[in-house]
């Protein structure tokens, strides 16, 4: 096996070799890691005789066994629905991953695809796609814990905001403390404001079933317009598919650009894109999504405040963006959602129907 150029937080030679013992794959050619993901879930690519693969170690402390074993069993029901998985590769102890004293290994298959180029035709796409994952997991059976935090009506993300601002200080102490604080309590309130209007639209009386968890286009592979890959299984979990249908609403709708220009990110939604993923995962049946669309703009609110806090909250940035800068494009988004409630849930009863 050639010699690769690994970090340390890559999968090293060694493992390699050892873990293959593992799989049936046959000679491997070539290996190269795979950037992007966690960084606490090194992947790399593996090139063999019977095909082209990813090695991904997953970290024991992070790892519970029964979430994996579902979420593996969720990703066969999805290729058996008719959707270009990843899938794990079984090994030949019969199992789809290998617990180690460094960390669980799973062996999953490479698919080639290109990223989202933001045309209503891919959003429509990514809305069918998800549609029949919804579809092909809707009496999909399950055993163990596979339960998974949500986004909706969740104190982590009130607690988070409290600590952003101490976060933020740590990486830029000469921040002006006062407007942060400010920015954090208006984003708590409207949190909280959106969770609170969600439940009253009946979210409690909604049943749960198994959705993706993490729809968004980082996830999804395209050929042109045709969806060649669904990844990251590991939020999938048990909750109201309108919620999974919310983000991905809201994923596939956002306009940004680069970090350095975060300030000029537009606040508002791409119409047709908004348009397109509806009417795609309408094209393979809509279950009660019309029953449920007012809790979309709240459901929306509270995922675009959850996804941006929570790593702030940890690391005083997003990604490479300071935190505070991306908690001010937030606070324009969730407030620009908020102002036009009505305009979306119209917009999405007009294109739900027949």
């Amino acid at each position: 096996m050639p010699s690769e150029a690994f970090t340390a937080a890559s999968i090293s030679p060694a493992e390699v070799n050892d873990m293959l013992k593992h799989w049936d794959v046959g000679l491997v050619g070539e290996t190269a890691p795979i950037t992007g993901g966690s960084r606490t879930s090194p992947k790399i690519k593996l090139t063999a005789e019977r095909g082209t693969f990813v090695l991904k170690r997953r970290p024991l402390y992070q790892a519970n066994i029964e979430r994996i074993q579902f979420a593996h069993h969720v990703m066969m029901t999805a290729s058996t629905a008719g959707l270009p998985i990843a899938l794990p590769q079984v090994a030949r102890d019969g199992t789809t991953f290998q617990v180690q004293p460094d960390g669980i290994y799973e062996l999953l298959l490479f698919l080639n695809g290109g990223r989202w180029k933001r045309t209503p035709q891919q959003a429509f796409e990514a809305g069918r796609a998800l549609a029949t994952l919804h579809r092909g997991a809707l009496d999909m059976l399950w055993k163990g814990n596979v339960k998974a935090s949500c986004f909706h009506g969740n104190l982590i993300v009130v607690e988070a905001l409290r600590r952003v601002p101490a976060s933020i200080a740590a990486v830029y102490p000469d921040l002006e403390q006062q407007q942060l604080l400010d920015v954090c309590q208006h984003l708590s309130h409207l949190y909280q404001q959106a969770s609170e209007q969600v439940d009253v639209f009946g979210y409690e009386q909604i049943s749960s079933q198994v959705v993706h968890g993490d729809w968004h286009p980082g996830n999804i592979l395209f050929d042109g317009d045709r969806v060649t890959g669904v990844l990251d299984f590991d939020s999938t979990r048990l909750e109201p598919a309108i919620v999974d249908i919310a983000n991905g609403l809201l994923q596939y709708s956002i306009r940004a650009g680069p970090s350095r220009a975060i300030a000029k990110w537009p606040h508002q939604f791409e119409q047709s894109l908004f348009s397109g993923f509806t009417k795609g995962f309408h094209s393979v049946n809509s279950g009660n999504f019309l029953e449920f669309v007012d809790m979309v703009p709240g459901l929306m609110i509270e995922s675009c405040i959850a996804e941006a806090v929570i790593p702030i909250a940890r690391q005083g940035m997003f990604a490479t963006i300071p935190g505070d800068k991306m908690l001010a494009m937030i606070l324009r988004r969730v407030s620009w959602i908020q102002s036009n409630t009505a305009t979306l849930v119209q917009r999405l009863v007009t294109d739900l129907k027949p």
